[in-house]
């Protein structure tokens, strides 16, 4: 007695229910769940929209509470910056020991 491997029959399953499935357009469903569909859209970009306000709102409180810390730092001139952003770049200034001050002056 032999026995056809088990991938065989899931290959001939899959091909059975691709044969029987129909394709629906948008056109094809019920006033009502298209109205919800809609409207599942419109939410999910309003959520989206918001998501990308509060990521910036949090990146410029990040950078607000990184300047009030101590430390020197500049804003770069328009002809330092490799990257050009929307907004101003800083610059900090290295904390170093004064064993490596002393290195330098060497």
């Amino acid at each position: 007695m032999r026995f056809s491997p088990p991938w065989t029959e899931a290959i001939e399953i899959r091909a059975q229910a691709s044969e029987h499935r129909e394709n629906h357009s948008f056109e094809d469903f019920p006033k009502d769940i298209k109205r919800k569909i809609i409207a599942s859209y419109r939410e999910l970009e309003a959520r989206r929209s918001r998501v990308k306000e509060l990521e910036k709102i949090y990146m410029d409180m990040a950078m607000q509470k990184e300047l009030q810390k101590k430390g020197r730092k500049r804003k770069l001139l328009e002809d330092e910056i490799v990257y050009p952003t929307a907004g101003p770049v800083f610059k900090w200034t290295g904390n170093k020991t004064p064993r490596e001050r002393e290195r330098e002056r060497e």
